[in-house]
């Protein structure tokens, strides 16, 4: 079910993640998004990349927001529509889904790269 990204309130509680086999990567402050599924890339301006971040580091909507508000020069008005507008289009491309109530974090791991100490 798709949330109402309208009504700020409605999905500010929720956290959402990325879906399976998208794969990214900075471009000097700019994101670029391979779905693996279509092969189509998208890209992410350095404020929907920081966006992209803060949902892989597990925030929630209203926390995504509040790190926003301490780091840019907005209103929260302006700030909540265009997050809104952001989360429908990754949500509509299938590029993030909505995180199931009760579920853990993603365990972080550090892969050793051969030749590295």
């Amino acid at each position: 079910m798709k949330p109402n990204f309208a009504n700020f309130s409605a999905f500010a509680p929720l956290r959402f993640r990325p879906t399976p086999g998208q794969v990214s990567a900075d471009l000097a402050g700019d994101l670029a998004i391979l779905d693996s599924k279509s092969g189509i890339y998208y890209g992410l301006d350095p404020v929907g990349a920081r966006i992209w971040s803060l949902l892989l580091e597990w925030k929630t909507v209203v926390e995504i927001r509040s790190v926003l508000l301490d780091e840019y020069d907005v209103e929260p008005a302006q700030l909540e529509g265009d997050i809104g507008h952001l989360f429908d289009d990754l949500f509509t491309k299938g590029l993030i889904e909505l995180v199931p109530a009760g579920a853990k974090p993603p365990v972080q791991t550090e892969e050793a790269i051969p030749g590295l100490h």
